[in-house]
């Protein structure tokens, strides 16, 4: 991620004692260089979230700061809201994220963001070390998350550290989860639905000019009426909109690298599209 908003990716880390580690990149070339910068303060000082900090940055409350969430030993996840600006974020305070009114805990717990539904708001995911990684849906806004419960997506060996993405480019998100034991293994979503209500529709058709692309790129589709379209990002961060009469040209000139998804709706249902931007 680009922590300090230069148009680099650097690394943001956690480690065994709670310090958070900021490693800027300083070169874009072939060579990738790193420089270890200071770590992560609040409130001007530094950072111990507790053992085993596994930190995550995501625009939480879609202000165009990138924020972050850090899970620990202990089970908490702390939210810290960036107070300052996307090129210098500034911390004050953190408080722990909460379900149905009760703090989230899950032993030496390991927090991604995404939005595994597709429903254009961030979700929240934990792996923990009692072999599972739980599913928080979003049941507020993508600017206000907010969760009433979870269920289990992944139960496993203890020590669950976990990556999310299109495994098999169907448009999907899948899991990649580690374990204590030093094993990788791959888990496919699987998306069903039934004739009287599908959850995506077989006979529309949607497809980019170009994937992967690097500037524009215009997206077609056949068999939709009045239609919308939303591009996001992982995190469900929409970064563009519009009507979809048959065609949009998406102007990705501003947009960092990496992967996003093209949802096209209308009153009879939804089509999905995986981009990727070189």
């Amino acid at each position: 991620m680009d922590w300090n908003d230069d148009g680099l990716l650097d690394i943001i880390v956690g480690d065994r004692d709670g310090f958070i580690h900021y490693y800027r990149r300083t070169s874009n070339l072939d060579a990738i260089t790193l420089t270890a910068e200071a770590d992560i303060v609040c409130a001007g000082t530094t950072i111990d979230a507790g053992a085993n900090s596994a930190p995550v940055c995501v625009d939480w409350n879609e202000d165009g700061n990138l924020d972050m969430l850090v899970g620990n030993e202990t089970g908490n996840v702390r939210l810290y809201l960036n107070d300052g600006g996307d090129s210098d974020p500034v911390f004050s305070t953190f408080t722990n994220l909460q379900s149905g009114g009760s703090n989230i805990l899950h032993y030496r717990n390991c927090p991604q963001v995404i939005d595994l539904n597709l429903d254009g708001k961030k979700d929240l995911l934990c792996g923990a070390n009692d072999n599972n990684i739980y599913y928080y849906e979003n049941t507020g806004t993508n600017s206000s998350p907010s969760f009433s419960g979870s269920e289990i997506l992944v139960s496993e060996y203890s020590g669950i550290r976990f990556s999310v993405a299109d495994w098999n480019g169907d448009s999907f998100l899948d899991i990649l989860s580690s374990d204590y034991n030093g094993y990788v293994e791959v888990h496919i979503q699987v998306v069903t639905g039934t004739a009287e209500s599908p959850e995506t529709i077989p006979s529309r058709t949607l497809l980019p000019a170009q994937n992967p692309f690097y500037g524009s790129v215009l997206i077609q589709g056949d068999g939709f009426n009045d239609a919308v379209i939303e591009v996001f990002d992982l995190s469900g961060r929409i970064v563009a909109d519009g009507s979809f009469s048959g065609s949009y040209l998406l102007d990705g000139s501003s947009l960092a690298t990496g992967t996003y998804f093209a949802t096209v709706r209308d009153s009879e249902g939804t089509a999905t599209l995986r981009l990727l931007k070189l």
